[in-house]
């Protein structure tokens, strides 16, 4: 008996093990749509994050890592703006890996990568609690994973902090505030809290995340025009706006009590008009449907979004032929598409009020990481308008006792594909169960298809209290026609119920999939919320034939057969191309993005440091103009450029012989060029300055005061020192004897300078003087 157990709990224990390994699989293949978005994910992050690794840090990128070398982990480095943003959050990132790793790149590639990872996950969350179960929940999900608008946001860090955490958020806070209108659970608000501040502690633009909750809310689940809409949006989930508004509040009295005002205006009317019809046509429509396809170039940051004129054309006429069909085809698709307009507008107004009227307004509407958060939304109601709304779960209300009886199966609500044709053909009527049918119950008022639980079905002609009082149930018949008629003999007895004649329609056959109506979310609103029956009678009546409403009109309205087949394939190839003009234009993307001159000069600065002489020191200057812009100073000088570089350049502002970094990052000898001296008078010598004596020494060109590098090349007799005048500008340096030179910096200006000379018999001649800025010797 004993080896008997152990015989069996080792075949027990054996497999388990052989089943553990399937678990995985097994959990996949249960849902085929999850396993397909789980790859696309998985296949968008990967192909990102390869992109990204050929290109390198860019410009703001070196900014926010100098200033996280400069400063320590305190709240004011934290919350200090950069360029006007409040971004605690990625100066935190910044933070930590500049001080624990360096200046590197495959640091910030791996984190925008899990952002995009996140961004996908929460995204396609979001897709099955908003739209119905379909394959089509794939399109908006690619249409996000995939759109080149977001290329920016996975490969440049500056970019990439800001708009994958304001993605993120815009998604969570979406889902928050879905699940608040389906089930009004309180802990839906905290989420949504939650995900607004997440956004907000990243980038101020999150801000308009709450504008998205509310509007959406109101496209999407409120009735009736726009007054009456707003109205019972603001009325009937009153909470959340409460919540948002005290938050938006409170960020904004922080922020615009800390920030300068960068509002601009524009310089025409024509400004602004160019600047949209950039935006609209060269960057957010052609983005949409895999363009630009072509780019241009701008230096080590992102290129520009430059399409083809007729890349333009196509794209207008996809997304307008894409506006329509849904349309047609689903009364909620139009509210979807104004939502896309009205965030777009949002975007629009805020991009002219900060950027036009400046020197980088005539290419503004091209820059697509200023629109990126666009996507997300366009996604979002693309899903709306092609799959629907999904029918929201049944939660009872606070006044209702809880059901004593389980309530009937619910047979799948009717597919909703965009590319799938519902058969012409009216369904035969159905064969009734042998069911006895209960006696009627009466209700005092007609039943009526409500609002119940915060979401928003096909109302009644007043607006009834989200919360209603128990109501009789939807079997029982309440008709005029069907009081007045008695209620069958054999109602109680077994035996078939008749076939035709007045009664409720039965519950519906396991299995069985019903026709759509013929307004598709008239029918998703219609049947959103059983309504609880609060007899103790069967809730099985006598049975009827059904018939089946009229399908729902395809994606092109009614098409007849011989059609339909084209139709499909037509749409079948436009996906295709838009996914080929994605590639290629993420193609194109990627090896702009390659071309990185501030890797290459960081690489040779490493290599030259690598090999210099331990006493080299160098003369401050600033890196080349495409590594770092020269509005960015100072943070564009070395001496800061370097502070997170490991083994730095040593510099100094005064020496006998200095070295500088020319524009590839090599160790050059350095000079000073600018303005010299006019030659002196003295033959052989130039300008004799003997001990205690001042001499004059004309510039061949004047010098503005500022902060300047002078070289003076000199013979002395002896050992002493010396005292340079420009202008207001003073400067004293020691002198040997001998043929030597010395470098200093001063501030001042003027068309001459003085020289005075200290010390014990000491002749001193010099015709070499130069004031302007280091540069390497020529050789």
């Amino acid at each position: 008996m004993a080896s008997t157990g152990a015989d069996a709990a080792t075949a027990s224990t054996g497999a388990d093990a052989a089943t553990s390994p399937g678990r995985v699989s097994g959990w996949l293949s249960r849902d085929r749509i999850r396993a397909a978005a789980l790859a696309m994910i998985a296949l968008s992050v990967l192909w990102r994050a390869q992109m990204a690794s050929r290109g390198f840090l860019a410009a703001d990128d070196y900014v926010m890592i100098t200033q996280a070398a400069e400063s320590d982990l305190t709240v004011e480095h934290l919350l200090a703006l950069y360029n006007n943003h409040l971004m605690p959050g990625g100066r935190l990132l910044t933070w930590l890996v500049t001080e624990y790793v360096g200046m590197t790149y495959w640091p910030y590639v791996l984190l925008m990568a899990i952002g995009q990872a996140i961004l996908g996950i929460t995204f396609f969350r979001l897709l099955r609690r908003l739209l119905q179960p379909s394959w089509l929940l794939l399109l908006p999900l690619g249409a996000l994973m995939f759109s080149p608008l977001t290329l920016e946001a996975t490969s440049w860090w500056a970019v990439g902090v800001n708009m994958l955490p304001m993605q993120i958020a815009m998604v969570l806070a979406v889902g928050a505030q879905v699940g608040y209108v389906q089930t009004r659970r309180k802990r839906h608000l905290v989420t949504l809290a939650l995900s607004v501040l997440l956004g907000l502690f990243f980038f101020e633009k999150a801000i308009l995340v709450v504008a998205l909750v509310f509007l959406l809310t109101a496209a999407l689940y409120a009735e009736g025009g726009p007054i009456r809409t707003i109205w019972t949006t603001i009325r009937r989930w009153w909470p959340s706006w409460l919540l948002l508004t005290v938050l938006s509040l409170g960020f904004l009295a922080a922020y615009l009590g800390n920030s300068e005002s960068s509002l601009r205006r524009p310089t025409s009317a024509g400004e602004v008009f160019s600047f949209l019809t950039q935006m609209l046509g060269s960057t957010v429509v052609p983005g949409l449907v895999g363009g630009p396809w072509r780019w241009l170039g701008a230096g080590d940051g992102a290129p520009v979004a430059a399409p083809p004129e007729l890349g333009t054309w196509v794209a207008w006429t996809i997304v307008v032929a894409l506006v329509v069909a849904t349309v047609r085809r689903r009364r909620r698709a139009g509210r979807a598409w104004l939502l896309v307009g009205a965030y777009l507008l949002m975007v629009a107004g805020m991009l002219a009020a900060t950027r036009l009227g400046s020197t980088f307004s005539g290419v503004a509407g091209g820059v697509p990481r200023y629109v990126s958060d666009v996507v997300v939304v366009a996604a979002i109601c693309l899903g709306v308008a092609v799959v629907g709304l999904a029918r929201p779960p049944r939660v009872p209300a606070e006044t209702e006792p809880p059901a004593e009886t389980e309530p009937p199966a619910e047979t799948e609500p009717p597919a909703d594909d965009a590319l799938s044709a519902a058969p012409d053909a009216v369904q035969e009527p159905i064969a009734a169960p042998t069911i006895p049918a209960p006696p009627p119950v009466r209700s005092a008022q007609p039943a009526l298809v409500v609002s119940r639980q915060g979401v928003i079905h096909a109302e009644a002609p007043d607006d009834l209290d989200p919360n209603p009082a128990p109501r009789t149930a939807p079997d029982a018949d309440t008709s005029p026609a069907l009081d007045a008629a008695p209620a069958p003999d054999d109602a109680a007895s077994p035996g078939p119920a008749p076939a035709t004649g007045p009664g409720p329609a039965p519950d519906p056959v396991p299995g069985q999939r019903p026709a759509a109506p013929a307004d598709r979310d008239a029918a998703e609103s219609a049947t959103d919320t059983p309504v609880r029956n609060d007899t103790m009678a069967p809730t099985i009546s006598a049975p009827t034939h059904v018939t089946a409403e009229p399908p729902a009109p395809g994606l092109l309205g009614p098409l007849p057969e011989r059609y339909r087949e084209a139709v499909n394939v037509m749409l079948a190839l436009l996906l295709v191309a838009v996914c080929l003009g994605t590639v290629w234009t993420t193609s194109r993307y990627s090896d702009e993005w390659a071309a990185k001159s501030g890797r290459s000069y960081v690489d040779t600065v490493r290599i030259e440091m690598a090999s210099a002489p331990p006493d080299t020191v160098f003369f401050d200057g600033p890196v080349p103009n495409s590594v770092v812009p020269n509005l960015s100073w100072p943070y564009n000088m070395q001496s800061r450029f370097f502070r997170a570089f490991g083994t730095r350049p040593t510099y100094v502002d005064e020496a006998d012989n200095v070295a500088v970094l020319d524009d590839l990052g090599r160790i050059q000898v350095a000079t000073v060029v600018g303005s010299t001296i006019q030659p002196g008078p003295q033959e052989g010598c130039g300008y004799l300055v003997a001990s205690g004596q001042t001499v004059r020494m004309p510039l061949n060109e004047p010098r503005n005061d500022w902060h300047w590098v002078v070289r003076i090349g000199y013979l002395s007799s002896a050992d002493g020192t010396a005292t340079l005048r420009l202008g207001t500008g003073i400067a004293e340096f020691p002198v040997r004897k001998g043929l030597n030179q010395r470098f200093f910096r001063i501030v001042g200006g003027g068309d001459a300078v003085e020289l005075t000379v200290a010390g014990t018999d000491v002749s001193f001649c010099t015709n070499e003087i130069a004031i302007g800025n280091p540069a390497p010797r020529p050789e």
